[in-house]
Formats: structure tokens, C-alpha cells, sequence
């Protein structure tokens, strides 16, 4: 067999897990006891979680982070480090605080209106009325006549009245008409929801970015340097953004208060980006930032945002990446991504690929209960801005692709792709809930986790569950099951290449233009429902592309189409590309709808004679017609199913999961290959052998999991047919039932004979074990036991024989080594979930399980599928 399935088969895969340890100023003592828990969770580095530690980079930092690391040594751990002491990334520790710094804190530009009636001569407008502050500063007055009853303004009749000013006065013969005098105001940001952010860098000055790193990086390899690049892994950024409005996913162009970020060069970065306009034309041209000025507004938008989003992947992630390659170490993290956020300002970066091209990972995160099992179709309420809304098509469909996608094609990254995972979701987060989460990210194509969180402070309240929580959670014994699972899973997948159907366009410059656009989320969510797989990619790294053989080609990487989402307007160098690769024989399909416009003018039909619209409902058929889709699958429950294709030397590793919660795929799937395969179950890590006839593979995948299928890999004589539930017999069984509270040291009985019942009804808030005893007679052909409903998670033993955990549904267990001719004995120990007594805010969104054992249990027969 293959290496990497030999390594997983004896649990001797790479390290891909770095959970936070949450740092409060705890007593070494107890520290290290929580390393000892991450230790013992089969984990083998960590990322000390600075913000909550109020002394970070003062005296007893240094002993205690000293401490960790020689912990972490003397363990054969890696340790990583959260880099800021207040959320998000960006404060430097307080280094902006200091008065003597201010030239580096960040600055904004906004607008305001005054609209007025002309003809009037000698006429004055109290335009410094428009500034608030004495630490603001007036920097233009432009007026601007309405073009008609809506709320464009005709660029061409732009007055300056900024040499006007005196006394706070613009001096103007106001012309015939109605006229709006926009005043454009530098302003420090304002602390919308922390009394911090004005202190925060500003990602457009390299000299404020650079804080990051002479108030924390340089300060630790200081006093660690002996550590760097062996036992101390990198640093880790949270959430670093624009921070330029109040926290929200929807700050779109345009909006009518927003400042944005500014600095004196933008004007002439513009014009040079632009390549049409000079500094002074642009200047004219900044209050399409907020309105509307007619057929440049797009133009002035688009390069506006293009220069602030390479300024911030070259002043922040740039400089902080390679800092820490030069001194041996990575660097890691994510940004906001929520919805659209992640092409956008406000809390955002801009650009998700800009804001981590400096980093060794592609990062994102799932927390605030961004992501529901089995809520594929609905937007549901969560804990997050814009009033509690998540869209799985963004959070399930779209953003694991967009960090998956970036360690495709970016060298840098060499195939690595982080999601910080499970944190904020409550004490109601148990670990079904969790291993449906992390298969969701590992059939996308993610690869390294950061669990939130263990943490040093007992029944700590900030954002639970924490795993170990002082050896108090009950479900802690078995997350190492969990995190060994995920770890096969990823190891298996490690070092191949990713093999793709198409490439979706990243449109951040279709909503930058404005216009009639489609973010790109309902695309990828209706691609992945068809079985087509795919990766996101931006301008960027399309520019210099290849076309081999009529696929897109980018960094080993090979696409047959590329997707383009709904965008009525578009910038010349797009459209450019997009023709470029279209004559070079790639299919260019838009959504929907060809553009109608391009951004700086010209013949958009030039252009759209190369390309072809498709309606996103006949995608799959079209797709499909073209001979770009290499897997499908036909049957039941199909639309669940998600794969994820790697192709590693003459080897093909396909992972299927099966998303649905309540329903088995019965599916059969199509293949490029024939001949007899590996199937590979990772969650009890046995193979068995099948066999694809003619490209067909008749597949059976249970509620929430997980199979491998793999090609030309050593298949041993000896190795088992894979084999599926032919028939099931109910197994009406009573039993002696007791319980273990949390904090009891004893089982004590509470029923005796007793039909399946819910242990959470009997006992209110009850967190702990329960533990049920009975005997039974088995068929012989009737070899695997499944105990139907559980809440939450079960171990099994038959015999005084372990069958093994199960932590999701079905509660399978396999009894053909410990069965035994006559009675049996059975006892089965059920972990309850920890909603019951901690009922923090986070937990109201998840529906409780009954606790214990509910009933359906079966015997069942499992066959060769004829």
C-alpha cells in the first residue's frame, strides 16, 4: 500500500493541528497541566493566545511565555504565538498610544454634503462647518451640478472652490441650477466599538505597519532567539483589516457615511494606477467614493481600491511574512471573511488574497456558529454582525475554497490551507457537532486547524467550549479521537496535487465597479452541489497564466473553464485577461449575463464576441456537454455528497463525504478509472478492497461521513470487500442503567430493566456519563450493532471486549471479534452534551440531544453490493 495510508493505518502521520491556549496569567502550574492536555489530545504544537494575558511584553510575559517554550521543548512541542494584545491584529501592543507616534497613526477621508440653489453671486457656504473636530482637517470643497432629478452629479461641470476657502468660507458665484459641494474632511477614526482603534496601524503606511514588528516581533526574538525556527513555530495574525467604519460585512462602495482609508499620495498612486488620469484629475474625481458621478465613478472606485489592497498586501502582509522567514519562522493567520466582507473595507482587508499573498498559510475561520450541519439551504440567525445572518452559501460553499484555492496556486502557501475551527459555538458544540464541521473543511480542500480553544482559566466564559477546561469537560477523553480522525484524514490528502474541473473568477473588481453584479457564493455553492469541483482565482495570479492544451494552467494546477459571476462593468485589464486566455483557447463563461460596460470606456463588445453567458441553472448541463466534469454522482441524496480529487505521483486519492445529517447517499459514482481500488473508512482507519467496473462504483455513504477511495496504490491479497447494511433487525433491548454526574466519582443506578429514555428528562442539567448494561443473542450473520438514536457520544464494549468509540451518527459498531455463541454482554458508556448544565448566550443556537441511549437499535446484516 501507499506510504501516507501505511502511516495512517499505524497513526504516524505529519502534525497538522495547532490549537489556541488561552493565556490569562495562570500559575505555571497549571499552565503546563494544560499543555499537558493539548499534549494528550495527540497534538503536538500549540498557539498561545496573547490578548487575554493584560501583562503581554512586560516583565512577566517574558517569564511565562519563557516557561511555555521550555514546556513545549521538553515535550517535543511547537509553539506558535497570537500577535497583538487586543483584538484584532493591528494595535501593536499600545505602540501608537505614545503621542510621539501620532504621524503614524491611521488617517480617513470623509464626506459631506451641502446642496445649493444658483444662480447666486458673491455667495458663501460655511464649508469648515463640515469638520467636527480640531483633529480634523478640511482637505477639498468640489462642487458638482445635479445631472438631473436622481442623485447623479455631471462630472464636467466640477468647480474647485477649494482655493476659495478663507475663513472657513468657500467664495463662489454659485452658477444657474442645483449644485452639491461635496467637502471632503481627514479624520482619525473613531472608536466605534473599542476606545483602541484609533491607535491601530494604517495598513497604507509602511512605517505604521512596521510597529507590528519593533513592539512585538523584534521584542520576542530578543528574548527567545534560541527557539526561532525549532521549538517557536511563527506568529499568528487575527483579524487584521482597514478597521476604517463600524464592524460590518455590507460596507459596499458608496455607502453614504462611510470615511475610508487615505493618505496625501493616494491622488497621484491613482493616477499612476489609472494610467489616464494626473493627480489633480483624480482629486476632482475622489467624491465618487461616496457618489455618484456618472461613467467614472466606476473607474475612480476600482483603481481606488486596487492600490489600497496591494498597499496592504505589501505594507503588512508582506513585511511581517518575510520578517519572519528571514528570522526561520512562519507566518500565519486570516482576516475577516463574513459574507462578502472579505472583498470589502470596514472590517475587512479589501481582498482576501492580497491580505495573506505574505503569509506561509491561507487562513480563514469558522466560529459564531457560522456554519449549521445540515443547514445547506437557509440563511440562518448566529451571533455575528449585520443582525445575525450566515449564508451557508458563502460559509459552507465558498470561503473554505477561498483559503483552499490561495495554497493551490501561490508557491508560498506549498499546499497549506488553516481554518480556525469550533470556536465561539458554546458548551452546546459537542463533538458530533464538531466532526461534522471539520469533514465539511477537509473535503474542501483544508488542511491545518487551529481548535478554539484550550484554556488555562477553569469554566472560563469567553467564547467556550474550551476541550479540557481543567479536566472538567466530560467529552475531553475523546476529542483525541477527533483530532486523530482529522489528522488521517489530512495526512492522506498531504502532498498531492489538487485536481479540478473550473476556475471561478474572484470578482472583487465586478463589486468595486458597481453596477448589476452576483457575489460569487450562490456559483460555488451550485458547483459543489453538482460534484464539480473547483478553485477561486484573482486577476492576480490570472495575469500570467498559461493555457495548455485548452486548460487554464497556474502553479501545477490545471482548470477546463473559467467562471465568471455576474458583472455588468469591469475594469480594461480584466476584460484584457479574460480575452487573452479566451484566444488562447480557454472557455470564458459569464453568469447570467455578458458585461455591458468597461470601467475606464471603450467597446465592450470588442470583448464579449469571445466570451459566452450561461444561465447558472443550466451550468452543470453545459459544463457537463463540454466534458469538464470528472465526477458525478447519480442517485439518491446525491446533491450531499462532496468531493475532493488528488492526484499524487501514478496515485488518485478521491475523499467523498456525505454532508446530510439524516439521509445515506446511495449513489453511483462515475470515474476517470477502472479496476480495483482502496477504500479507506478514517474514522475506524480500516481498508477494504472494491472494485470500479466500466467507471462506476456503486457507493453507499452513511448520515455525516467520511470515505476515501484511492487508485494505484498496493492492494493486499488479504484486504476485505467492502461491504454495505443489507438487512437490520430490531433489537428491542432493556437495560440496568447509571449515572455519573460531572462531579461524582462513582456510577450510582437509577433504572434497572429499563427501556431506552431520555437521562436529561429524568435528571435536569445533568452533565456526565451514563452507563448501560444488558445481555443479548446474535445472529452470527448479523455482525454490527448500531444503537440508533444516542445523545451525545458512545463506547461500546461487548464481551469485557472494546468495540471502539463513536462520536456522530450512526452509532455503528462492529461485533464479529468479541461476539460469542449465546449471551452476550453488553455495556455502553454515553457522554452527555455539556449544553445541559452550561447555558451560556452561544449555546441558544443549538438545539440540545436528549442524553443517553433513545431507541432503534438493530442488528445488522452487511453484504458485497451485488
Amino acid at each position: 500500500m501507499n506510504h501516507p495510508l501505511n502511516e495512517c493505518l499505524s497513526n504516524q502521520c505529519n502534525s497538522y493541528i495547532l490549537p489556541f491556549l488561552w493565556l490569562h496569567g495562570e500559575p505555571q502550574e497549571r499552565v503546563k497541566e494544560e499543555i499537558l492536555a493539548i499534549k494528550n489530545s495527540g497534538i503536538s504544537e500549540f498557539c498561545a493566545e496573547s490578548r487575554p494575558y493584560k501583562n503581554f511584553c512586560r516583565e512577566q510575559w517574558w517569564e511565562d511565555f519563557g516557561f511555555i517554550l521550555k514546556t513545549a521543548k521538553e515535550l517535543d512541542m511547537r509553539v506558535w504565538l497570537l500577535d497583538d494584545r487586543a483584538f484584532p491584529t493591528g494595535y501593536a501592543n499600545g505602540y501608537l498610544e505614545d503621542p510621539t507616534r501620532a504621524h503614524l497613526r491611521k488617517k480617513l477621508i470623509r464626506e459631506k454634503e451641502i446642496d445649493v440653489v444658483g444662480p447666486l453671486k458673491h455667495a458663501r457656504i460655511h464649508v469648515a462647518g463640515c469638520v467636527d473636530s480640531p483633529d480634523e482637517e478640511l482637505i477639498s470643497a468640489i462642487a458638482y451640478r445635479h445631472a438631473s432629478e436622481t442623485e447623479e452629479l455631471d462630472l464636467q461641470t466640477a468647480v474647485d472652490l477649494t482655493p476659495t476657502i478663507r475663513d472657513g468660507m468657500a467664495h463662489w458665484n454659485i452658477p444657474e441650477g442645483v449644485w452639491r459641494v461635496c467637502v471632503l474632511v481627514k479624520t482619525p477614526p473613531k472608536p466605534f466599538t473599542k476606545p483602541i482603534l484609533p491607535f491601530y496601524i494604517d495598513m497604507l503606511n509602511p512605517d505604521s505597519c512596521r510597529a507590528m514588528i519593533d513592539a512585538i516581533y523584534e521584542p520576542h526574538y530578543e528574548h527567545f532567539k534560541e527557539y526561532f525556527g525549532n521549538t517557536f513555530a511563527g506568529f499568528f495574525s487575527d483579524e487584521p483589516g482597514f478597521l476604517n467604519h463600524r464592524g460590518s460585512y455590507l460596507n459596499t462602495l458608496g455607502l453614504r457615511h462611510m470615511p475610508y482609508p487615505w493618505n496625501t499620495e493616494l491622488p497621484a498612486r491613482i493616477a499612476a494606477h489609472s494610467g489616464k488620469w494626473t493627480p489633480e484629475e483624480v482629486a476632482l474625481r475622489m467624491p465618487a467614493l461616496w457618489e455618484d458621478l456618472g461613467d467614472d465613478t466606476a473607474c475612480l472606485r476600482v483603481h481606488y481600491m486596487e492600490v489600497i489592497t496591494e498597499l496592504y498586501r505589501e505594507n503588512f502582509s508582506n513585511l511581517l511574512g518575510n520578517w519572519c522567514r528571514e528570522h526561520g519562522v512562519l507566518y500565519i493567520g486570516h482576516v475577516i471573511e463574513d459574507s462578502g466582507a472579505h472583498m470589502r473595507m470596514g472590517y475587512g482587508s479589501g481582498h482576501f488574497f492580497r491580505a495573506l499573498d505574505g503569509q506561509d498559510m491561507a487562513g480563514i475561520d469558522i466560529v459564531l456558529i457560522q456554519d449549521v450541519p445540515g443547514m445547506t439551504d437557509h440563511i440562518h440567525r448566529a451571533p455575528l454582525s449585520d443582525e445575525g445572518f450566515a449564508d451557508p452559501a458563502f460559509f459552507r460553499y465558498t470561503l473554505p475554497k477561498l483559503a483552499a484555492s490561495h495554497s493551490h496556486i501561490q508557491p508560498l502557501k506549498k499546499g497549506r490551507a488553516m481554518c480556525e475551527l469550533f470556536g465561539a459555538f458554546g458548551w452546546a458544540e459537542g463533538l458530533p457537532y464538531m466532526k461534522n464541521l471539520a469533514d465539511v473543511m477537509i473535503a474542501s480542500g483544508i488542511n491545518r486547524f487551529v481548535p478554539h480553544a484550550f484554556s488555562c482559566k477553569e469554566e472560563d466564559p469567553d467564547c467556550p467550549p474550551h476541550f479540557y477546561n481543567g479536566g472538567k469537560n466530560i467529552q475531553y477523553p475523546l476529542f483525541k479521537n477527533l483530532m486523530e480522525y482529522m489528522t488521517r484524514c489530512t495526512h492522506l490528502l498531504e502532498g498531492g496535487t489538487h485536481v479540478a474541473d473550473v476556475a471561478v473568477f474572484y470578482n472583487a473588481e465586478g463589486e468595486w465597479t458597481g453596477g448589476k453584479n452576483q457575489t460569487i457564493h450562490a456559483l460555488c455553492k451550485r458547483l459543489t452541489n453538482s460534484q464539480i469541483d473547483f478553485d477561486i482565482i484573482p486577476y492576480d495570479y490570472l495575469k500570467d497564466a498559461d493555457v495548455v492544451e485548452q486548460r487554464l494552467s497556474i502553479n501545477g494546477e490545471t482548470y477546463g473553464a473559467l467562471l465568471i459571476s455576474q458583472s455588468e462593468i469591469l475594469p480594461k485589464k480584466q476584460l484584457d485577461c479574460f480575452l487573452r486566455l479566451a484566444k488562447a483557447g480557454l472557455p470564458i463563461l459569464f453568469m447570467e449575463t455578458l458585461p455591458t460596460r468597461v470601467a475606464e470606456g471603450g467597446d465592450i463588445a470588442a470583448y464579449n464576441a469571445s466570451f459566452e453567458a450561461v444561465p447558472t441553472e443550466s451550468l452543470t448541463e453545459c459544463l457537463t456537454k463540454m466534458g469538464l466534469v470528472h465526477v458525478r454522482a447519480v442517485g439518491a441524496h446525491a446533491k450531499n455528497l462532496r468531493f475532493y480529487h488528488v492526484r499524487r505521483e501514478s496515485e488518485d486519492v478521491y475523499l467523498f463525504s456525505n454532508e446530510a445529517i439524516h439521509n445515506t447517499a446511495d449513489v453511483i459514482l462515475t470515474l476517470p478509472q477502472s479496476g480495483d481500488c482502496i477504500v479507506y473508512e478514517p474514522w475506524e482507519n480500516q481498508c477494504y478492497r472494491a472494485t470500479v467496473q466500466n467507471g462506476q462504483l456503486p457507493l453507499k455513504l452513511e448520515k455525516a461521513n467520511v470515505l476515501f477511495v484511492l487508485f494505484g496504490v498496493e492492494i493486499p491479497e488479504s484486504l476485505p470487500r467492502l461491504c454495505y447494511e443489507a438487512d437490520r433487525k430490531e433489537l428491542p433491548l432493556r437495560f440496568d442503567v447509571s449515572v455519573k454526574d460531572e462531579d461524582e466519582s462513582d456510577f450510582r443506578t437509577i433504572a434497572t430493566n429499563a427501556e431506552p429514555f431520555d437521562v436529561s428528562e429524568a435528571i435536569p442539567r445533568f452533565s456526565g456519563d451514563v452507563l448501560y448494561r444488558t445481555t443479548l443473542e446474535i445472529d452470527p450473520a448479523y455482525t454490527v450493532l448500531d444503537l440508533g438514536d444516542v445523545g451525545e457520544i458512545a463506547e461500546a464494549w461487548l464481551n469485557g471486549q472494546y468495540l471502539g468509540a463513536r462520536i456522530n451518527a450512526p452509532y455503528k459498531f462492529s461485533l464479529r471479534n468479541a461476539m460469542r455463541a449465546g449471551e452476550n454482554e453488553l455495556c455502553v458508556q454515553v457522554k452527555s452534551n455539556l449544553g445541559h448544565r452550561r447555558r451560556d448566550l452561544f449555546s441558544k443556537y443549538i438545539p440540545l440531544p436528549p442524553t443517553g441511549i433513545m431507541g432503534d437499535i438493530a442488528l445488522c446484516k452487511y453484504e458485497e453490493l451485488s
